[in-house]
């Protein structure tokens, strides 16, 4: 049975340690066929993680498998895995990524302290903008819910292979007969370095559990005391669009998830359409009344210039009136004979007959008939 072909791949996945460019020199130099990659990394660039995701997609036969503890950016690599496995004495984590900040000392003045805030909301900008990025690529690859996806980034808390498995992340466990990871002092300091939660400690002596107990119930007091989320219905029209029946409001900042914040952009962006629909419209319609009423002025000044008294009307109808005066005026035309035809029309006969009759020469006439 011929070998598999196995690369291991441990640290930070940066320029010096886990770049791109090694990973894939170390693909090529694998040959054909299919590779496993034994990976481990607490995560760092995601540039190049992503990039690095990308060359094992390319390649196409690519197993990798998570061991020790594996967090950030280095979760995105194995999407572009055919498979993903994990040890089951493994430590899995995924969070919304961290950016550089430039922490302040000293006094600053009004000035100053504005453009720190300005700095931060940039930064926070930026985050936000990653948070996206890689929320998207466990909704893309990994086929789970925008929502579910927030939830598990935002809590930023370790977990077991199991529960990596359970929740999608990673296709199956890895069965390990090896000592648990030891969470060493090193490995604590490590973490905490970086900014990453407290790894779960198992702890095995009686002084030890009771001790977490006693934390464990301070920790619940200490909770308690703490400004807890509150769930408002004040804002009718966001809850409507959302579907929802309000949302948590804590410590003046409201709560929503990604999912909402890309309900009310689409539906700001169909309210802005709309507007811009209605300002074409509006813009048409007042361009149509200015053409109307300058054919109606033009048609006025025609009809005024009929006569003053047209002009000293007010309204159309007194307009009306007056014209039909003015017509009613003047004399009506005599109809004439038309040349070479009788006219079908009565007209009256001016001849004076009486005087015709009384001729000399008519009186002989009528005597001899």
């Amino acid at each position: 049975m011929a070998k598999d072909k196995v690369i291991e791949i441990i640290g930070g996945i940066n320029d010096y340690n886990i770049s791109r460019d090694y990973v894939k020199y170390m693909l090529d130099q694998a040959g054909a066929g299919p590779v496993f990659i034994d990976f481990s990394s607490l995560g760092g660039d995601v540039n190049q993680a992503l990039q690095i995701k990308k060359f094992i997609a390319d390649r196409g036969d690519v197993t990798l498998r998570y061991f020790g503890f594996n967090a950030s950016s280095s979760t995105v690599v194995g999407h572009g895995a055919v498979k993903t496995q994990i040890y089951e004495d493994s430590m899995y984590l995924v969070h919304k990524p961290l950016v550089g900040t430039d922490p302040t000392w000293g006094s600053m003045n009004e000035d100053q302290i504005q453009a720190a805030i300005d700095s931060l909301i940039s930064k926070k900008n930026d985050a936000s903008a990653a948070t996206l990025i890689i929320a998207q690529e466990y909704v893309t690859n990994r086929n789970l819910e925008m929502s579910k996806v927030m939830e598990l980034i935002t809590a930023g808390n370790w977990i077991t292979a199991q529960k990596a498995v359970e929740l999608g992340l990673v296709d199956e466990v890895i069965p390990s007969s090896s000592k648990k990871s030891a969470v060493t002092n090193e490995v604590i300091a490590m973490m905490t370095a970086n900014g990453f939660p407290a790894v779960p400690v198992e702890n095995s002596s009686e002084e030890e559990k009771e001790e977490t107990l006693i934390t464990k119930i301070i920790n619940k007091i200490n909770s308690s005391t703490k400004t807890k989320p509150q769930m408002t219905k004040d804002y009718s029209f966001i809850n409507s669009v959302l579907g929802i029946e309000g949302v948590e409001v804590k410590d003046g900042m409201v709560s929503v998830t990604v999912e909402n914040i890309l309900k009310l952009n689409n539906e700001i962006k169909a309210k802005g359409d709309a507007v811009t629909t209605l300002t074409a419209e509006r813009d048409t319609a007042v361009t149509d009344k200015a053409t109307a009423e300058t054919a109606l002025n033009d048609a006025t000044s025609k009809i005024d210039a009929i006569h003053p008294s047209v002009k000293a009307a007010t309204t159309l109808e007194a307009k009306v009136t007056a014209i039909n005066a003015e017509l009613a005026k003047r004399p009506a035309a005599k109809v004439e004979k038309p040349h070479g035809k009788e006219s079908e029309s009565n007209v009256e006969d001016a001849a004076d007959w009486d005087t015709i009759d009384n001729l000399e020469h008519n009186k002989i006439a009528d005597k001899e008939i």
